[in-house]
């Protein structure tokens, strides 16, 4: 026998009196709604109902669990309505950051696609590069290569921000040979203002670090791009941004033998080919593979 029947038996008998008023009040028999009732009792181990030829009154038991018991039908219909509406649609405002090279190249598509899906959101994009506390600046998402956290605010890690140096084959003519990473210092160097000027390396000993002179300085990787794309340095960049230059011809990458670790390091050491690693950045942007950033 259905235990919600039962229960609406049950508080259907509780609330007019007798039983008869309630298979009255539920449109069935009164034999149909003893049976109910007997069978609840039956299920919790007790009487419900102290029963007489005269009246019908709750047991102490019965008047315990009678608020509970209301409740309880009251969430299953509230479950079943639910679920016979289907997905709710997202309704109201929505703040998102995002660093501002990764909105451009790989996010504007997204954000409409998720815009023309929930045409009950409003929707805020803020292009910025940096470090932000989210709960500070009543922003709902944000997207960060860095590693701050802050407090009330959760962190999902996405995927690695896989990162490589970047010249073209003019500019490594031009310029002194270069072997390793301290000699850099002797060239030209296009540097990511958010990350700065100190670029670390993996080599045999572990991770290096060397401090380079900006040639040029900016806080938007297309400007960097752009700038080593006419031969004007060496740029430590992303590399999803940099990838249809490898693709072409158009930039290399220097000092191979010495990779860049990961922005966001997750201490398992590996470094990827470039082509793979791009790859990777873009489909852990997918919403049908991420949920929720």
């Amino acid at each position: 026998m259905d235990t919600i029947a039962s229960m609406r038996a049950f508080v259907a008998v509780a609330k007019t009196g007798s039983f008869s008023a309630a298979a009255q009040k539920l449109d069935l028999v009164p034999s149909v709604i003893t049976k109910r009732v007997t069978q609840l009792e039956r299920i919790v181990g007790t009487t419900l109902f102290h029963r007489s030829t005269r009246k019908v009154v709750l047991s102490a038991d019965g008047e315990h669990h009678l608020e509970r018991i209301i409740a309880v039908i009251a969430a299953h219909d509230q479950a079943l309505t639910e679920l016979r509406k289907g997905v709710r649609r997202l309704t109201g405002p929505i703040r998102i950051k995002v660093p501002t090279t990764l909105g451009f190249l790989r996010l504007n598509a997204l954000v409409r696609e998720f815009a023309e899906l929930h045409p009950d959101i409003d929707m805020e994009v803020l292009l910025l590069d940096g470090p932000m506390n989210p709960a500070a600046e009543g922003i709902d998402i944000a997207i960060t290569a860095f590693p701050a956290s802050f407090d009330n605010v959760a962190d999902e890690f996405l995927w690695p921000q896989r990162r490589s140096l970047f010249a073209s084959r003019q500019y490594l003519s031009s310029y002194p040979r270069l072997d390793h990473p301290r000699q850099l210092e002797e060239h030209r160097c296009l540097v990511y203002q958010p990350t700065g000027p100190s670029w670390p390396f993996l080599s045999g000993n572990g991770v290096m670090t060397v401090t380079v002179h900006p040639r040029m300085s900016a806080n938007d990787m297309s400007v960097l791009l752009e700038a080593a794309k006419t031969h004007l340095g060496i740029a430590l960049l992303s590399n999803y941004v940099a990838l249809p230059e490898i693709r072409s011809g158009s930039l290399v990458v220097p000092l191979p033998d010495f990779p860049i670790p990961d922005l966001l390091d997750q201490g398992d050491g590996t470094h990827r080919p470039l082509e793979n690693a791009a790859g990777q950045c873009t489909a852990a942007l997918h919403p049908q593979q991420r949920r929720g950033l």
